[in-house]
């Protein structure tokens, strides 16, 4: 089983990996982190908005990235999903 250090760290290589592209780079929200039912919770946002705080700088329509706790199989969950966990 993974630690939340390590699932923090497959989460933002995830991130950088599979979602983040040239106009928009993503990075987990500090403190922003949960465990349930084997499975880590992150929240993430653009890069921008986290320096900014500007809301046009928002990521919209995103939401979790799901690292299973076993596998380190990482998934990046919609808004709706997200929302749904009431996690933070």
């Amino acid at each position: 089983m993974l630690d939340m250090e390590q699932a923090a760290k497959l989460a933002q290589e995830f991130l950088d990996r599979e979602v983040s592209h040239e106009r928009m780079a993503f990075a987990l929200v500090e403190g922003e982190r949960a465990q349930a039912g084997g499975k880590f919770y992150f929240d993430c946002q653009s890069v921008a908005y986290l320096r900014s705080g500007d809301p046009s700088d928002m990521a919209v329509g995103t939401g979790y990235v799901c690292v299973d706790g076993e596998t380190g199989q990482c998934r990046l969950m919609g808004a709706v999903e997200s929302a749904k966990l009431n996690l933070f």
